[in-house]
C-alpha cells in the first residue's frame, strides 16, 4: 500500500476510492513468490458495484484522484500511478 497517499490531504471518499483500486489491482501479489495470480482490469464499473455511498460522492473521488494524477481513469479502466507522479500540492 501507497501509506503516502493518507498523507495528501485527500477527502475519505478519495482514499476510500484509491484502496478499493489498489485491492482490486491486486497490489499484493508478490510476482517474486512465484505467484501466477493475475487481476483483472479495474473498471467504473467495477468500482461502482462494490461502492456503498451515493455515486456522486464517487464521481468527486475519481476527480480528485485524476486531477491529483494518483490514479488514471482513461476508457472507464482505472490504474494507480506511481506515487513519483502525484501532484502533492
Amino acid at each position: 500500500m501507497a501509506l503516502a497517499v493518507f498523507d495528501l490531504g485527500l477527502s475519505v471518499e478519495a482514499v476510500s476510492l484509491f484502496l478499493m483500486v489498489e485491492s482490486l489491482e491486486g497490489g499484493k501479489i508478490d510476482k517474486s513468490e512465484n505467484c501466477t495470480a493475475t487481476s483483472d482490469p479495474v473498471t467504473k464499473q467495477t468500482c461502482i458495484e462494490k461502492w456503498n455511498a451515493q455515486e456522486g460522492d464517487f464521481e468527486a473521488a475519481v476527480k480528485e484522484l485524476v486531477a491529483r494524477n494518483i490514479i488514471s481513469a482513461e476508457h472507464s479502466e482505472f490504474k494507480i500511478l506511481s506515487s513519483d507522479v502525484w501532484i502533492t500540492k
